[in-house]
């Protein structure tokens, strides 16, 4: 996203913004399929007890496609209320946020059993 407001600045030459927002798209979309994009789906079968985990699933799940859905459907009109390299800047915070938000509160899951995972997500006394 960082280079997606680089290439909507106007600092840079028509052709090179160009390449620079086309280029800075195509890696934003290759590097959340490979890393943010399926987190939701996956974390989600191993955080919730398995008493509750279907419908906290479906809800989790809703509200995602919702906020999906809101993106795609306000993305033009910000783009011409906000421009470019304003709504691509608020993106790349976002996405810094949930960079944050995820190494300070996931905690890590790879070989553990899904009782191990509920112990460590339990509340400390």
């Amino acid at each position: 996203m960082i280079i997606q407001a680089t290439g909507a600045s106007s600092l840079l030459l028509n052709t090179g913004a160009l390449y620079l927002s086309v280029g800075g798209m195509l890696m934003f979309v290759f590097t959340f399929a490979l890393g943010a994009g399926p987190v939701p789906g996956l974390l989600l079968t191993e955080i919730f007890p398995s008493r509750i985990r279907a419908k906290a699933m479906a809800f989790c799940m809703s509200v995602h496609w919702v906020c999906n859905f809101l993106v795609g459907l306000l993305f033009l009109r910000l783009l011409e209320k906000l421009g470019p390299q304003l709504l691509y800047s608020m993106f790349a915070t976002f996405c810094m946020m949930a960079v944050i938000f995820v190494k300070r509160n996931v905690v890590e899951t790879k070989g553990k059993s899904l009782q191990e995972i509920e112990i460590a997500l339990l509340p400390q006394d």
